[in-house]
């Protein structure tokens, strides 16, 4: 895009669940690519969810910003775009089963801290359990969930999971983040 235009003040018209939906994507933002987005988003919980200005300011032009540098760098999704879909993976197989109940910010948020736990297991030694910890609890800080609703059956997500857009034949793909801030 040439230019991004974002009326802060369409915020205030808002729920505070689609506030906070909106929010999930930032962080997943901060978490793959914006470390100082992430940041902000852990450090300033209350101020973010008061619609603080300055802050929301700069909340929605990392995000975008972030948005725009992925599409730009890779308008066929073959590579860096890819990473815009963390949490996406798993997220999508929640809302598949528990749309309209749940949100599709919230969906992600819980994707990320499944994917994320799947890349600590991996053995990432940058991603330490401090730091996915941190990931859960800034989600956890804006009312997001974090764990995967009691009552899903694991076969039928599953299937949803491998029926997603981003995978290839029958592999599924989810982007892996190393650090926070990298993917």
């Amino acid at each position: 895009p040439i230019d991004v235009y974002a009326d802060l003040d369409l915020l205030k018209s808002l729920g505070t669940r689609e506030i906070v939906e909106g929010i999930s994507e930032a962080i997943k933002m901060g978490c793959i690519h914006k470390p100082k987005l992430f940041a902000s988003l852990e450090a300033h919980p209350e101020q973010v969810m008061a619609l603080e200005p300055a802050l929301m300011n700069e909340v929605i032009y990392q995000s975008v910003q972030g948005k725009a540098e992925g599409v730009a760098a890779d308008e066929k999704e073959a590579g860096v775009r890819a990473t815009l879909n963390w949490g996406h993976t798993v997220g999508h197989g929640i809302e598949a089963l528990k749309s309209p109940a749940m949100m599709h910010g919230e969906c992600v948020a819980i994707g990320c801290v499944v994917e994320g736990e799947l890349a600590f297991r991996m053995g990432h030694e940058s991603l330490t359990r401090e730091k996915m910890e941190r990931v859960a609890k800034c989600f956890a800080s804006y009312g997001l969930p974090i764990h995967v609703p009691t009552g899903l059956d694991e076969d039928t997500m599953a299937k949803k999971i491998g029926m997603d857009k981003k995978n290839k034949g029958n592999s599924i793909r989810c982007t892996i983040v190393t650090d926070i801030g990298v993917s």
